[in-house]
């Protein structure tokens, strides 16, 4: 009997190796969509337009750029890489013997370090723009649906990811906030 994740993994995954052209859209979200994001909030924090004798957008632009730095670090680059750690996960492409839609370390797999890394930076460009939030956070979510379609992780591997990044930024605000930090 296949678990939720199993099922929902199998469902996903066989919409890989049908097409060509479906198969490079999944590759491209997996791989290649991250750095947009990383880069349209990059480029948000530091347009100069209006910040012509405006010292308080450049000061709030600075807590953002550092509220979202600290919680990446936090969700990704502790949280995150102590569960990969303790937890043995081994990807689906290694656990069920498929071919993924490319290479990728045979590491464990939970939680997805994209989504801990991502999902900060997501929130983070809620702060400075709706619009920019709204697409971020969507291109997360695809990009996570995409990483399970390529057979690189498991669902819940994406929804705990996303989970750290959330409370891990949340917690990261609410700090800041209560030392008026923002």
């Amino acid at each position: 009997m296949q678990t939720f994740n199993e099922q929902v993994f199998n469902y996903l995954f066989s919409l890989a190796h049908r097409s060509a052209i479906l198969d490079g859209f999944f590759i491209f979200f997996a791989k290649y969509l991250p750095w947009l994001i990383i880069v349209l909030v990059l480029i948000k924090l530091f347009n100069k337009k209006n910040w012509k004798n405006d010292r308080p957008l450049w000061k709030n632009r600075f807590q953002y750029l550092s509220l979202g730095v600290i919680a990446v670090i936090f969700s990704r680059g502790v949280i995150a890489n102590a569960l990969e750690t303790i937890i043995t996960s081994p990807r689906p492409f290694i656990a069920l013997e498929i071919e993924p839609l490319f290479n990728h370390l045979a590491e464990n797999s939970l939680p997805s370090g994209h989504m801990a890394f991502l999902i900060p930076i997501a929130l983070t460009a809620f702060l400075l723009s709706r619009k920019l939030g709204w697409f971020s956070l969507i291109s997360v979510l695809l990009i996570g649906v995409s990483r399970v379609i390529a057979g690189i992780h498991w669902p819940a591997d994406i929804l705990v990811g996303i989970l750290i990044g959330t409370i891990i930024f949340y917690l990261t605000l609410f700090i800041f906030k209560r030392r008026n930090l923002i």
